[in-house]
């Protein structure tokens, strides 16, 4: 009777037997574990970095863009664009604070000698002050806010004055950009959004130096106390009116958290379908081993059988062999995973996003749950084969070649 130890011992030298087919086996399973791994590794993270992102939005803000909410990409890349006119318009409705262009471009940009490219954000000075101030409490690091749009003055985010150029950016100094001297007014403390790595300049210097007319998107700032669902509707009211945006969307803080959650829900979803289609490949591979190893060991299984083992020793044997293969590929498929997090954290903290990954957020309940899973996946792929193998009889098995 094979028990214990000398079970295991078994099992673990037929995998080593054949360590290149085994390596390739588990392959399959190494991948899908990674991936559902990584997905519920920083899933937490990105929820925490986009409510941080929500927040800063600013509960008080509405953001109005082309194209509809459901494919907004497709207006922002389209090339329509608001008139001043259309935005102007829309601060006559009632609990409106004001509304100001807002639009963005990469440029490329020199400072003592380098040159790099940047995006940036064209604002009116005032009006953006207003927001970053009152509405997502941002704050300069040095400097001022210009004051006088008409001026060449620039304000850059706290990583592109910090790590952009190989001198730091400071204020007071001049870049170029497009043969204009232009001085940094001031310098954004440190946001952990996308306004780390941008710059801001004015709607008039911007459109001079772009040719760009009017706006590719609106920013209207709404009164304390008002209801915002409201004022939205009278924007989509006003804004009908005019036809050079015939698509446009109207954001609000909620509609913007409900649009992003249905984003990462479809990332989440097509991740894991990606991860399940490679458990499936791990499985047939499994399968496919399994039912070679049987062959092999066909005499090695009339032996067993010579000896005492019973057909449920034969096929538990063969289970296990098959479950094990499983484990480790989701082992290894963990710990990778997680290393891909931590890669994917350590990228979005390099681009000023804080919070994507942290060790204290893993889930090793989760993680435990999913190498069992890996387990039975291996157990269920080797099901057949191992009855195939507990069927055969002894004295055929010993005579095979």
């Amino acid at each position: 009777m094979i028990m214990g130890i000398q079970f295991l011992t078994l099992i673990f030298k037929s995998i080593r037997f054949r360590p290149i087919r085994s390596w390739l086996t588990v392959l399959g399973i190494v991948i899908g574990i990674m991936l559902v791994v990584t997905i519920f590794s920083i899933s937490s993270g990105v929820q925490n970095v986009i409510a941080k992102a929500l927040q800063m939005f600013g509960s008080d803000l509405i953001m109005v863009y082309p194209g509809k909410e459901t494919n907004p990409m497709v207006g922002l890349v389209s090339g329509e664009r608001f008139r001043d006119k259309d935005i102007d318009a829309l601060e006559t409705i009632e609990g409106v604070k004001f509304a100001t262009p807002v639009d963005v471009a990469s440029l490329n940009i020199e400072s003592h000698g380098e040159k790099k490219g940047l995006l940036v954000h064209a604002v009116e000075w005032k009006e953006i002050q207003i927001v970053f101030q009152e509405s997502q409490g941002l704050r300069l690091e040095e400097g001022v806010w210009p004051e006088n749009n008409d001026k060449n003055e620039i304000v850059f985010g706290y990583l592109a004055a910090t790590k952009l150029f190989k001198t730091p950016i400071k204020t007071g100094d001049e870049i170029i950009i497009k043969s204009r001297k232009i001085v940094v007014a001031g310098i954004l403390a440190k946001t952990g959004t996308d306004d780390d790595n941008s710059a801001f300049l004015s709607i008039p210097i911007f459109r001079h130096l772009t040719g760009r007319q009017g706006a590719m998107t609106a920013l209207v700032k709404t009164n304390p106390g008002v209801d915002i669902d409201l004022i939205a509707q009278q924007i989509k009211f006003k804004l009908s009116k005019q036809e050079v945006v015939p698509d446009f969307s109207v954001l609000t803080p909620e509609k913007a958290n409900v649009l992003i959650g249905s984003v990462l829900s479809i990332v989440e979803f097509v991740l894991i379908v990606i991860a399940l289609v490679s458990l499936i490949v791990g499985a047939v591979g499994i399968m496919n081993t399994m039912y070679t190893s049987v062959l092999e060991r066909t005499k090695h299984i009339g032996i067993l059988k010579a000896v005492g083992a019973s057909s449920g020793n034969i096929l538990l044997m063969f289970l296990i062999e098959s479950g094990v293969i499983g484990f480790i590929g989701g082992a290894i498929g963990a710990i990778l995973g997680i290393v891909l997090a931590y890669a994917i954290g350590l990228i979005a903290d390099g681009f000023g996003i804080k919070g994507f990954f942290s060790f204290e957020s893993l889930d090793f309940l989760g993680i435990f749950v999913i190498l069992i899973i890996a387990f039975i996946t291996g157990m269920i792929a080797g099901f057949l084969p191992a009855r195939r193998a507990a069927k055969m009889e002894p004295a055929e098995a010993l005579r095979y070649e």
